[in-house]
């Protein structure tokens, strides 16, 4: 039965099959090649090339005093409270929430400088007045009083440039008309650079806001 087997298989069609291998024909050299350490990046040197942007770590947020949970600015979130998932070590195989304040972002040159032409046309316009009373269970218990929240929305005054850009277009935009009820969101924002880097850090406590610390960033703006 083999023989019949073998004949059933085709006769292969590479001449090199069935010939010593030191008949064989050597594989043709190449001419060029590149080291393998043009092909890895040069960290340090890539850090001053004008395409490539350096970020730092910054804890971020907003005072409880702030009448919305977060204000949203140049694509960066500030919130009053944030909650990291971690074991329960009175419990096997079972995740608690921890509250901490704000959260850890990581900010570039370019968010920095969009902060800083942005917040000054950023306030929170306040609905209602903020009211002490004794009235137990209402609002933030702050000592002996309990103090009613205020309520209230961010408004982002537009620059010249925008309103007649949706004109052009013939798209409404809404104008700014000033109220006595208008604060700077910077009033109730905070953004600390971190001291540890690689991991990002919070405090146990909220810091100064950015109308009393302004903005930090550690190399020169340009």
């Amino acid at each position: 039965m083999k023989p019949e087997i073998d004949a059933l298989i085709p006769p292969s069609t590479n001449p090199d099959v069935g010939k010593p291998t030191a008949t064989r024909k050597a594989a043709k050299a190449s001419k060029t090649r590149i080291s393998g350490s043009d092909l890895v990046p040069n960290l340090e040197q890539n850090r001053e090339l004008k395409g490539v942007n350096h970020s730092s770590k910054y804890w971020v947020g907003v005072t409880p005093s702030c009448p919305v949970e977060h204000i949203d600015i140049c694509g960066i979130n500030f919130p009053k409270v944030n909650e990291l998932i971690v074991d329960d070590p009175m419990r096997t195989s079972v995740k608690k929430r921890v509250p901490v304040i704000g959260s850890v972002v990581e900010l570039t040159a370019q968010k920095i400088q969009m902060m800083r032409e942005r917040l000054p046309r950023t306030v929170i316009r306040f609905l209602d007045d903020q009211g002490v009373t004794n009235e137990p269970g209402t609002g933030q218990n702050i000592g002996d009083n309990h103090v009613r929240p205020k309520r209230g929305h961010v408004i982002t005054i537009p620059t010249d440039a925008e309103i007649e850009e949706r004109r052009k277009k013939n798209k409404g935009l809404r104008t700014y008309t000033p109220s006595k009820n208008d604060v700077p969101a910077a009033r109730f924002m905070f953004a600390v650079l971190c001291e540890d880097q690689e991991r990002g850090s919070r405090g146990d406590f909220y810091p100064d806001v950015l109308e009393t610390t302004g903005l930090e960033w550690p190399d020169e703006l340009k």
